[in-house]
């Protein structure tokens, strides 16, 4: 009966893991699941009935297809009553605040909200990685760097981080359309790194520092926090 209310007041929370995390990256997704039930949130999935927020659309100047598709999440988040979504994907995050106006938070600030969960596990400096969405766009760079510090990061900073910080050069359709700039942009940014590991918070950034590191331990937000 209680759920039941729940959907009719709007009050379920969504987390919203994005095409990247749901189609590709699932264990970051895995990881995701296991920290908000840790944290103690009382989440849904839309698992199936999920459609893409539409930012790759939008971007795309698709304006009609991405009208579609805010029409059909809207309704979906109408039938099991969202009242606020939780997402791991940046890209997402701006989509749905900005585009969609709802009430949207990025992991890294309810990990940080919920930070005494966690034990202070690590001794080691690392790098953080501010993601375009995420950063200049989110205008999140503090909430990841404090939830690192928290758990016993030292972060070692590129000379150019927050507002200033280089792209991973995979965003904007780089990656598809012009693969080998992409990927000397993101040689570009991991030539920088003076860690043994490098951390981000957008899964995008993960997948293509991944693929072009060779020397350095890429890790997502989500890895270091299960």
């Amino acid at each position: 009966m209680f759920k039941f209310l729940e959907k009719l007041t709007n009050r379920n929370v969504l987390y919203f893991p994005g095409c990247m995390t749901k189609y590709v990256l699932k264990d970051k997704e895995d990881n995701y699941k296991k920290i908000l039930k840790k944290i103690g949130v009382d989440f849904i999935m839309l698992k199936d009935e999920e459609f893409c927020c539409g930012s790759p659309v939008l971007n795309a100047g698709y304006k009609e297809d991405f009208e579609n598709l805010k029409e059909k999440n809207l309704e979906k988040f109408k039938k099991f009553g969202v009242g606020e979504i939780i997402t791991n994907c940046p890209a997402c995050y701006n989509m749905l605040k900005d585009n969609y106006n709802l009430k949207v938070k990025h992991i890294s600030q309810v990990i940080l909200e919920n930070i005494e969960v966690f034990k202070k596990k690590f001794d080691e400096d690392i790098t953080y990685h501010d993601s375009c969405h995420l950063g200049r766009q989110g205008k999140i760079f503090e909430e990841p760097r404090d939830a690192l510090k928290a758990i016993g990061f030292e972060i070692k900073e590129f000379k150019n981080n927050r507002e200033k910080a280089s792209c991973c050069g995979a965003g904007g359709g780089m990656k598809n359309n012009l693969p080998k700039l992409a990927n000397e942009v993101a040689n570009n940014v991991l030539s920088k790194v003076k860690t043994e590991k490098m951390i981000t918070a957008c899964p995008m950034c993960y997948q293509h520092f991944k693929d072009n590191s060779k020397d350095v331990l890429i890790l997502e937000l989500g890895d270091v926090f299960v």
